[in-house]
């Protein structure tokens, strides 16, 4: 089996113009990595892969100086690009990194080669070592693949191809050495202090004829941990560049025709209505017709009153929206016989069997999907678009409050009887309004500790929780304070995110968001709409699902795992309120 190293590299960067021909100590930085990747065993080529833009010429001349091969290819789509090459250089297996990344250890890149052929894998990882240290493995057959189902030409950042789909096989090679799992330290050439880091390193490492290793680099910067520092900054920067540019686009691979809906009220009729919206008008129903409210039949839609009988009916997806403490048990039962389900949030009223059902939906490559519709809510994303900007710096504290009185839900209706008020159907204002905090994991990152308390409320005699206080730290360091509650009246769903360099303020029952920069004079409305149509988030997130089920897009922003991770953080919270004391998050 024969395996190539293939270098995708580009001359084509702003923000650091021609940076693999900048010399350090006296030779392009390109040439240094290419040496360092001579030394890696069991690779039978060395190939740059860059484009036939002439402005990539420096590169094939670099390359034949250097006495390695060069591939000249497609200038826009990379997995063409790496796919041809590896065509043209007859190769079973590929070693695949940038060329911006000097100090790729040839060291862990046979140990890549090593889990490719033992594993079977399509795709190995090292995502523990440092950033710019690891290489990945693919199997070429898995590029064609690619090929095949992308709906696009831009793909220089490929790795969801593997990732989020159900085609392929990932493996993530264990890192042994703790003192090499360092993967939030940057060793990546982007920006002009990543080049200064660069200097700083060769100036104390460097001696002609000689490759320093990964140990060396490692040890010098425990003695000098100002180098680090120099660009340490970069990361956020980087990390939200990454994010805008990892994003795919896939061809439809399968067919949708029918529809199971698991519970009828309210927003399981929501659901009906906007499938049949959307082109779904085979749909069955599970309906116990407890609530009367919403006890009459729904035009076109055949209905059941035992689980067995509809799954019998062969249905492509299914939308879980019956209450919360029924979710699992319902889920499970699904699994076997959907390619795609929705769970109206949250995932579940507690961990237990969570870790077993993500595990199963990773092994039947089930699409997941949970319902936080609060993701697709206009102002959401007019406050995701702000917060992507490079220039804002990392996020320092989000703080929100989110009440509103309990017989205003559902006019008319006895709240004592809605799940939202019994803790055997999983209510309590920390589930039931739990998109908050999902939201704070959403921009701020995944949460490290809670510390929560669960005031009494002398006006609600319910044996759930009706107000709750969250303060959350993040693994970022970044902090969240969310408030909810079930007695505010008018209602009130407002909040800010502060940023290094700037804030945006958003009110979700004025329909408002306003930001504000460092350096603007004054704040600036960034989004408004009066008339907002409520069902708005509800189709959108509906269609997101029903693309993704198509595409076999198994991991997303929106899966079963990123939801475990708000059901942990409120889980706990309520840990916490007991104990009196900040909790680990952990599923």
């Amino acid at each position: 089996m024969k395996t190539v190293f293939l270098i995708t590299a580009r001359l084509k960067s702003t923000r650091l113009p021609n940076k693999l021909l900048r010399e350090v100590c006296g030779r392009p930085i390109f040439a240094h990595m290419i040496e360092r990747l001579k030394l890696t065993n069991r690779v039978d080529e060395i190939v740059v892969c860059t484009s036939t833009n002439p402005q990539d010429d420096a590169l094939e001349e670099l390359a034949a100086q250097q006495g390695i091969g060069c591939f000249r290819g497609d200038e826009d789509d990379v997995i063409k690009r790496l796919a041809d090459a590896a065509t043209e250089h007859n190769a079973d297996y590929a070693l695949s990194i940038t060329a911006d990344c000097p100090f790729s250890d040839p060291v862990y890149a046979e140990k890549v080669i090593n889990a490719l052929e033992t594993t079977g894998a399509d795709l190995v990882r090292a995502l523990d070592l440092p950033h710019g240290v690891y290489s990945y493995g693919i199997k070429v057959s898995a590029l064609q693949k690619i090929i095949e189902i992308k709906d696009e030409r831009e793909t220089e950042v490929w790795g969801r191809y593997f990732t989020d789909t159900d085609l392929f096989k990932v493996y993530d090679l264990p890192i042994d050495n703790p003192k090499h799992r360092q993967p939030n330290l940057r060793m990546t050439l982007d920006y002009p202090e990543d080049l200064e880091f660069f200097q700083a390193v060769f100036a104390q490492l460097y001696q002609e004829g000689r490759v320093f290793s990964l140990d060396e680099i490692l040890k010098l910067l425990d003695r000098h941990p100002e180098i680090v520092l120099i660009n340490r900054h970069c990361a956020s920067a980087y990390k939200k560049r990454w994010t805008r540019q990892s994003a795919i686009r896939l061809k439809p691979r399968y067919t949708l025709r029918r529809a199971a809906v698991i519970g009828c009220g309210s927003i399981g009729r929501r659901h009906i209505l906007n499938l049949q919206q959307l082109g779904i008008t085979e749909i069955v129903a599970l309906r116990t017709r407890l609530n009367q409210r919403h006890s009459a039949s729904i035009d076109g839609v055949l209905e059941f009153d035992d689980l067995r009988p509809l799954i019998d009916t062969k249905p492509d997806i299914a939308i879980v929206s019956n209450p919360t403490s029924l979710h699992l048990e319902t889920i499970n039962q699904l699994l076997p016989a959907v390619r795609g389900i929705f769970i109206e949030k949250p995932l579940s009223d507690s961990l237990v069997g969570v870790p077993e059902l993500l595990r199963q939906l990773e092994k039947r490559r089930v699409v997941s999907f949970v319902g936080y519709n609060l993701q697709f809510h206009p102002a959401i994303r007019a406050i995701q678009d702000f917060a992507g900007r490079e220039s804002l710096g990392d996020p320092i504290l989000l703080q929100c409050q989110v009440g509103q009185w309990i017989e205003d839900w559902h006019p008319g209706r006895d709240y004592r009887q809605a799940y939202y008020a019994r803790k055997d159907l999983g209510g309590g204002v920390s589930l039931s309004l739990i998109h908050e905090i999902h939201l704070a994991q959403e921009l701020l990152g995944p949460a490290s500790t809670v510390f929560c308390v669960l005031p009494r409320s002398r006006k609600l005699d319910l044996e759930v929780d009706t107000i709750a206080d969250f303060t959350i730290e993040h693994l970022n360091g970044a902090v969240s304070q969310v408030h909810l509650d079930l007695l505010q009246r008018p209602a009130q769903r407002r909040g800010v995110i502060s940023f290094e360099r700037g804030w945006v303020d958003y009110d979700l029952i004025e329909n408002r968001v306003t930001a504000r920069t460092n350096g603007d004079a004054r704040a600036n409305e960034i989004w408004r709409e009066v008339d907002f149509d409520e069902n708005e988030p509800y189709l959108a997130e509906m269609t997101t699902f029903l693309n993704y089920v198509r595409e076999g897009r198994v991991r997303h922003a929106h899966d079963a795992w990123q939801a475990a991770q708000s059901l942990a953080t409120v889980i706990a919270g309520f840990a916490s309120a007991e104990s009196k004391s900040a909790v680990d998050v952990s599923i």
